[in-house]
């Protein structure tokens, strides 16, 4: 093809502006490409990190929900600690007001033996007394 005289001079700069206009649109075409792979990736990313996030929250709120029953179990526990220990506390109570019974009625017992004894001894000096002690007794009627 024949170019016109006056277009010569222009050629090499026309063929230069093209070369350059069409590196420009292909620059412009990656730029956009790698825009649109970075934004899918960004997106890749958000939803991993949103699905962790979900995952998160619920073993977080399975763990608070094992705290709670942990925290109630030892409610619980302290309840029926406080429970043996106040029962523990009463029968303490009621075993030294018992052994105070028994040490009183062993005493008054004790008392009882030394008045007999006495008494005893008392009724050995007498004659008369101590005649009817030295008496047998019918065998069938047995001595308390």
């Amino acid at each position: 093809m024949l170019i016109p005289d006056p277009i010569r001079p222009y050629v090499g700069l026309i063929r230069v502006a093209l070369w350059v206009g069409l590196a420009g649109g292909l620059f412009v075409a990656g730029c956009n490409h790698g825009k649109d792979r970075q934004a899918e990736k960004n997106q890749v990313e958000m939803a991993g990190a949103a699905k962790q996030t979900d995952a998160a929250r619920a073993e977080a709120a399975e763990n608070l929900r094992a705290a709670n029953a942990c925290g109630q179990l030892l409610q619980d526990v302290n309840r029926q600690t406080q429970a043996s220990i106040d029962e523990a506390a009463r029968q303490k109570a009621a075993a030294a007001a018992a052994a105070d019974r028994a040490q009183a009625a062993a005493a008054e017992s004790q008392r009882r033996a030394s008045a007999a004894e006495k008494a005893l001894q008392a009724a050995k000096t007498t004659p008369v007394c101590r005649s009817q002690l030295e008496m047998a007794l019918c065998d069938s009627i047995p001595l308390l």
